[in-house]
């Protein structure tokens, strides 16, 4: 199992990096020209500030949201805990064409403001894990020290490092992201733009393969920096998170302000959502009608198939490789990081990456794959099978180990031992990760856009029209997007599949 995890995440997610680099070395001088250029680190200047402020926003929201949630009962926290990963599998660009109808936004700020709307609710479940995880001492901080000493010097230091977690993360999809930056400079005069883009520009050009691999250096070392400490982190969590999971500080009165706050927040997630029905309402069954051909259900058919497919391979091959990083320590760090690279890399390098390896003339499976949506499934799996790694190690480390300790001295074949034990128990962490691969692969347009299988998904039709003009029937393709997202998402949720915090559902925040 382990050789077979390791091949796996080799062939999914180091092969395509390794190939998208590999123009440096058909044109090595390439790398000096491009990080010599004064262009090439003005760029980097402004990819890393759009982290840092992302990150920061993020915190600013996800963290009071997280503890309010930690703290209160009630049904408008149960509520807003429930639809508090909304926002993540809402595609950004999507609540752009939202958003750009209520509010200008362009520039830096429009794209931290994109993005930290799309990303705060990371940070808030890993706020909201951390200071579950000590809510023993945080009580205890809150009688002898009150709820403001408490919180300085006991809650946020301990939920700390839960949180840095969440920030890391944020920062390494915010600089390596596309989607929002070319969606707000498409009409700006004096777009702001970021590494993502020089990439994408380099790579159109069929010729520049190696200018494309060099300006994706100065972005893969910080996130590989990033996704090193968010390991690190990860780290120290380890054995704490046994038993029932289902710990919390004592639930304490709601105060009028923060049912304000939760109300506000919880506006803000619905408010895309809410402007597209109004928008689509607008045009009638005119615009429905114009919007749903046969084409744009075909186009529909590839993108949930070619989903499903990624959350397949995300939740067979994400829970194997949780299983192996906690059956095998000296494996275990070694095999998260292997799952991790493909995030660090722009999705525009990593689509590049699977052009250039799956094209490739010596590869004997070019002709079967390289033109079959294959292609589409094969990239997306690989980008996010760590995220389905990391929610499936965080369940199975909740789990008691002693059934499957008991189950191994049944004198019985070990295929009806695993049937009858080992499954039932990870069919959990199977559904979480299947859910992850599934919502992340339907929002993902940078794979959608660089691979020759993207250009037949729903959501290739929807960037396209959008660069066009938006008008009522973009507006009803994209309800229908977030619909073929949200639905499944919902009938997850109804069918025992845990939330992405890893958390009880049925006792509420």
């Amino acid at each position: 199992m382990v050789v077979t995890v390791i091949a796996a995440l080799c062939l999914l997610g180091l092969a395509p990096v390794l190939a998208a680099l590999g123009g440096l070395v058909e044109q090595p001088s390439a790398l000096i020209d491009v990080l010599g250029s004064g262009r090439t680190w003005s760029l980097w200047a402004g990819t890393m500030a759009l982290g840092l402020a992302t990150a920061g926003c993020c915190a600013a929201l996800g963290v009071p949201v997280a503890r309010c949630l930690a703290r209160r009962g009630g049904g408008l926290a149960a509520t807003l805990a429930t639809l508090l990963p909304l926002p993540l599998i809402l595609p950004p660009w999507v609540a752009g064409v939202s958003w750009t109808r209520l509010v200008t936004l362009n520039g830096f700020w429009g794209s931290t403001l994109l993005l930290s709307l799309s990303l705060w609710p990371l940070v808030a479940l890993f706020a909201l894990r951390g200071f579950r995880a000590h809510a023993t001492a945080i009580d205890a901080a809150r009688l002898a020290r009150g709820r403001g000493a408490a919180f300085r010097a006991v809650e946020l230091p301990l939920a700390g490092p839960s949180i840095l977690a969440g920030m890391l993360l944020v920062f390494v999809f915010s600089i390596t992201d596309f989607g929002v930056v070319d969606f707000l400079s498409f009409y700006d005069p004096q777009p702001f733009t970021v590494l993502s883009s020089e990439i994408f520009q380099q790579w159109s050009r069929m010729d520049r393969a190696a200018e494309a691999a060099a300006v994706s250096l100065p972005t893969i070392a910080p996130a590989l920096l990033a996704l090193w400490l968010v390991l690190r982190l990860e780290r120290r969590h380890e054995g704490r998170l046994r038993g029932r999971g289902d710990d919390r500080p004592d639930a304490v009165p709601g105060r009028a302000a923060g049912s304000v706050g939760l109300l506000a927040v919880l506006l803000l997630m619905l408010a895309p959502l809410l402007v597209l029905i109004t928008w689509t309402l607008r045009g009638g069954r005119e615009a429905w009608a114009t919007a749903w051909t046969a084409s744009t259900r075909d186009s529909a058919l590839v993108s949930v198939g070619t989903s499903l497919g990624a959350g397949l391979i995300v939740a067979l091959l994400g829970v194997a490789a949780a299983q192996v990083s906690l059956r095998h320590r000296r494996l275990a760090w070694p095999v998260l990081g292997l799952a991790l690279l493909p995030l660090a890399a722009p999705s525009v390098m990593l689509g590049m990456g699977e052009v250039r390896f799956w094209n490739a003339p010596w590869n004997p499976l070019s002709d079967a794959v390289y033109l079959s949506p294959w292609l589409l499934v094969l990239a997306t799996s690989g980008r996010f099978v760590a995220l389905g790694a990391l929610a499936a190690r965080a369940l199975l480390l909740r789990q008691d180990p002693t059934p499957d300790e008991a189950a191994a001295l049944v004198p019985r074949p070990a295929w009806q031992r695993w049937l009858a034990v080992s499954l039932p128990r990870r069919m959990p962490a199977l559904g979480l990760a299947l859910a992850l691969g599934y919502l992340l692969s339907m929002r993902e347009l940078e794979l959608v856009v660089t691979t020759p299988a993207g250009s037949d998904t729903l959501t290739h039709r929807i960037f396209s029209m959008v660069h066009i003009g938006s008008d009522e029937v973009t507006a009803a393709l994209c309800l229908a997007l977030v619909a073929l997202v949200i639905v499944p998402a919902a009938v997850a949720r109804l069918l025992g599949v845990p939330g992405v915090d890893c958390g009880p559902r049925s006792r509420g925040p």
